[in-house]
């Protein structure tokens, strides 16, 4: 007769039977557990394989980031070195921001030609907004202003229409030749000055011997030194710690608001000034038409699309834009062709066989003799590749987060596009540090099969100067003029020995070579004769 089990042998074996099974649940959970680590952190992994990175750069420190690493030196000798370790795409980020440089030509064009519609805008800079510069077409923020005021200065630019200018080039550029026939000291001031008559008379209607001319063409020598240091990367606190624009002044190492200030007032002069001068001189009758008047009668008309307060603020503003970054570019570029046939006269001497030989010893060059000298053609494109007055561009915006081969990168990060690294680049360029505007000819004529350098040179997508076609055209009337009529040597020491001549650009936005001493003298008493008598 089979035993009947007491209530306690019951109890026990029920415990034993519940202990075995939370055990075999826990052995369950724990084995499941594991093998969903395992596989999150294989998915994990997986994902962060696929997903983009950061583009590569030089490793930052903790909370601060590349802040140490961005150079204020010839930043773009240094990035193009960092595009040897790093690619031509390189990121750096400094307190939170990113910064990322383009060292070849195809990258540039990658992103900023055919992704133009995310990579038009400027970057939001402190500085830039504490002095007034985003009234300036090139540093205004992608919108509907600045659209207004490029469309504006499109009209008056283009192609098609710039020629009308022509006669105005020619005329500044004599006045040129007249100052260097006499004097070729402070040459920089000479040719500053022939451009911003040139530009006050096309873009405000003033005649060339304006009272106020002097005084616009030293503030914007002042305001020239201003922007080379405003708008180099790194060179102001305050860009990366924006609460420190309310820091009064008066506090110790607050000086940069004063700076600031200054800076600011010379601004609104530029911008005021010229305009509110070409108001009286059209009020009074003594203004030529220009591209300021053409405006606003086209205003009053109801041409365009804003009230007539709105339209005068942008009319005020775009003209100021291209009478300033105009100046500015034309002078350092034609300074530092000057510079090029001082350490290249072999390169003068092939230039004026030409030139004698179409323009001939009676006159002096026209605009209509540019189809006929593509070798002076050759040397204004080689003096676009071999100094460029803005060497890393003006910086963009991205305004998306985007992927680029196996980068991210964010959207608000700065870009900047090295023009010269691209300019300087062996495979592009042969010899890339030589002057050669051989390089440009193929049988005597201009070979097309080489990378123009006007492509880069002013600016990329939709960001591209609108001036640039009225800049090449004074530009090449005044190479071909200075070529015809002197011959430009080294100047002399009082002991008649030459004084040596570098081609060295000073660092900042506004990179600009420095001044240098050179001879300017006539071909021949007929060539002499054809400026006085001009």
């Amino acid at each position: 007769m089979m035993e009947l089990a007491t209530l306690s042998d019951v109890q026990s074996s029920k415990f034993l039977n519940l202990r075995d099974a939370m055990a075999s649940l826990a052995l369950v959970v724990v084995t499941l557990s594991i093998v969903r680590f395992v596989s999150l952190r294989h998915l994990s992994c997986r994902s962060l394989s696929l997903s983009p990175l950061a583009p590569p750069g030089p490793p930052g420190l903790p909370l601060i980031g590349n802040v140490f690493d961005i150079p204020l030196e010839r930043s773009w000798v240094t990035y193009r070195e960092l595009a040897k370790t790093y690619g031509d795409v390189i990121g750096v980020k400094a307190l939170g921001q990113t910064l990322i440089v383009l060292n070849s030509l195809t990258v540039t064009i990658d992103l900023l030609e055919k992704r133009s519609a995310i990579y038009s805008d400027r970057p939001v800079s402190v500085v830039s907004q504490l002095i007034g510069w985003t009234r300036n077409l090139a540093f205004k923020e992608y919108g509907n202003d600045w659209r207004a005021m490029r469309r504006m200065l499109w009209q008056h630019l283009q192609p098609g229409i710039v020629a009308k200018y022509q006669p105005v080039q020619r005329r500044g550029t004599t006045i040129l030749l007249k100052h260097l026939s006499k004097d070729s000291s402070n040459l920089d001031e000479k040719i500053k000055s022939a451009y911003c008559k040139i530009l006050l008379n096309v873009m405000y209607g003033l005649h060339f011997d304006h009272v106020d001319i002097p005084r616009y063409i030293e503030v914007l020598s002042c305001l020239e030194s201003a922007i080379a240091e405003a708008f180099q990367p790194g060179a102001f606190l305050v860009e990366f710690i924006p609460w420190l624009q309310y820091i009064p002044a008066w506090l110790p190492d607050a000086g940069w608001q004063q700076k600031v200030l200054k800076w600011r007032r010379l601004l609104d002069a530029l911008v005021d000034g010229p305009y509110n001068a070409a108001k009286e001189a059209m009020r009074c009758g003594d203004a030529d038409r220009s591209m300021l008047s053409e405006a606003i009668e086209s205003t009053r008309r109801g041409d365009d699309s804003h009230n007539v307060g709105d339209s005068d603020k942008l009319i005020k503003e775009t003209a100021s834009s291209a009478f300033h970054a105009g100046a500015d570019a034309l002078a350092a570029t034609l300074h530092a062709f000057i510079c090029a046939m001082v350490l290249n006269p072999e390169v003068q001497v092939v230039a004026q066989e030409e030139l004698d030989r179409v323009v001939g010893r009676a006159r002096l060059p026209e605009h209509s003799d540019r189809p006929s000298l593509p070798y002076v053609e050759a040397i204004l494109k080689e003096t676009y590749r071999w100094y460029n007055p803005v060497p890393l561009g003006v910086a963009h915006r991205c305004t998306e987060d985007n992927v680029y081969r196996e980068w991210k990168i964010p959207k608000g990060a700065t870009i900047m596009f090295n023009i010269w690294s691209i300019f300087h680049d062996a495979h592009v360029y042969p010899k890339p540090d030589a002057f050669c505007p051989e390089r440009y000819l193929k049988d005597g004529k201009l070979n097309t099969d080489i990378l123009q350098p006007e492509i880069l040179a002013f600016g990329m997508g939709r960001r591209t100067c609108p001036g640039k076609h009225f800049a090449d055209d004074s530009l090449f009337i005044s190479i071909a003029s200075i070529l015809h009529v002197f011959n430009i040597t080294k100047a002399l020491d009082a002991q008649g020995a030459p004084i040596p001549v570098k081609s060295e650009a000073a660092s900042g936005f506004l990179s600009v070579i420095q001044k240098f001493d050179c001879s300017l003298q006539p071909r021949s008493s007929a060539h002499a004769a054809l400026v006085q008598e001009a």
